[in-house]
Formats: structure tokens, C-alpha cells, sequence
């Protein structure tokens, strides 16, 4: 009830002194390489905080933590801003965080004297701004597709393309959503 912020901090004595992943559990990654192996890939290149990272279409800016975006350092880039659902306008770009983190330990400390932010709960995306101003933060595009399980639309989208991904399942699915699809035609159709 106290946010994601306070979430990370309640790990602070299982992870100890050592860089940590996170990966929110709702969102769920599709493609390979897997979008955690290509933040880790980032981060032993460059060390420092790797977070994950993907397009998102520009209106949608306010439903995410949104990076602004500096130098190339190969596949990702530097962090220059992040921003928890900035408008569209504030936005300091369409790159939203997609729920995959490789942080230092220091974050720890931040989180135990954060205050509370948008939504009246403790956000990571405050405590990780403050971060950035000691430490380098970079961010990772993922070449894949997250989806958001924890939207109802995000959940049924998952399951859909992994089922069509599967040799043994694709047939039956893409009929099935066929039958649905002319089905619904049908109906708007008669009504």
C-alpha cells in the first residue's frame, strides 16, 4: 500500500551491500534474448544502474516513468531525466520503463528517507532521480514486446502471443480468433 519504492526498500536486508535486478512480475517480457539478458548485457558493459526500457505511443506518457535520452553507449543510452507519468507535453521523450531494473545497492538508503510522491506512495522513480544525481544510470531498449499483465487487455495480449508462438497451439488459437473475429462481425452486423 505504500508503492513500489517501499516494496524495493523492504528487500534492503536479503540483498545486502550488492547490485540487485528487479523485474516487476506483471510485466511479462516476449522475445529473445530475454529483456533482463539484454539489461544485463548493458550493465556489464557499463556498470552503474541499467533500467529497461521501450517506446510508448507519445500520448500514453502520463500512465509511465518516462527516461529522457543522452549519449549512445552502444545498444542503450545515458539517462538524462526520468519522470513518473509526466504529460504529454513534459514528457523528455516516449521511452517508458518496462518493469526491469539492475541497481546499486545505495538505492537502499534513498528509498528508508523518501517521501512520499505522485499517487501518495513512495516511488522508486523519485529515489532513483536522486540516484542519478551520484551515480550513472543507462538505459537498455528492449528489442522484444512487454506486456502489461496487470490491465485485463495487457493479460489476454500475453496470453494470446505466446500461445501463437507455440507450434502446438498456434493453429487452434488463430482459428479460434478468426470465429471470434467474423462472429463479432456478424453481430454488429445484425444489430
Amino acid at each position: 500500500p505504500h508503492g513500489l519504492g517501499h516494496a524495493v526498500w523492504c528487500a534492503r536486508d536479503v540483498i545486502g551491500n550488492e547490485p540487485f535486478a528487479l523485474l516487476l512480475p506483471d510485466m511479462v517480457s516476449f522475445g529473445a534474448p530475454g529483456c533482463l539478458a539484454e539489461t544485463v548485457d548493458l550493465y556489464q558493459r557499463t556498470g552503474g544502474n541499467v533500467i529497461a526500457v521501450e517506446r510508448c505511443d507519445p500520448t500514453e506518457t502520463s500512465k509511465y516513468g518516462i527516461v529522457g535520452c543522452g549519449a549512445d553507449v552502444g545498444s542503450g543510452f545515458e539517462v538524462t531525466a526520468m519522470v513518473e507519468k509526466p504529460a504529454p507535453a513534459n514528457a523528455p521523450s516516449n521511452y517508458y520503463i518496462n518493469g526491469r531494473y539492475i541497481l546499486q545497492p545505495e538505492i537502499f538508503a534513498l528509498l528508508g528517507n523518501q517521501q512520499r510522491g505522485a499517487g501518495n506512495e513512495i516511488q522508486l522513480t523519485d529515489a532513483m532521480v536522486r540516484l542519478a544525481q551520484n551515480q550513472a544510470f543507462f538505459a537498455q531498449p528492449f528489442n522484444g514486446r512487454m506486456f502489461d499483465c496487470g490491465s485485463k487487455e495487457g493479460f489476454i495480449q500475453a496470453n494470446i502471443a505466446f500461445a501463437l508462438a507455440r507450434d502446438d497451439m498456434k493453429g487452434p488459437i488463430f482459428e479460434m480468433l478468426e470465429e471470434f473475429v467474423r462472429s463479432h462481425e456478424r453481430r454488429v452486423e445484425a444489430a
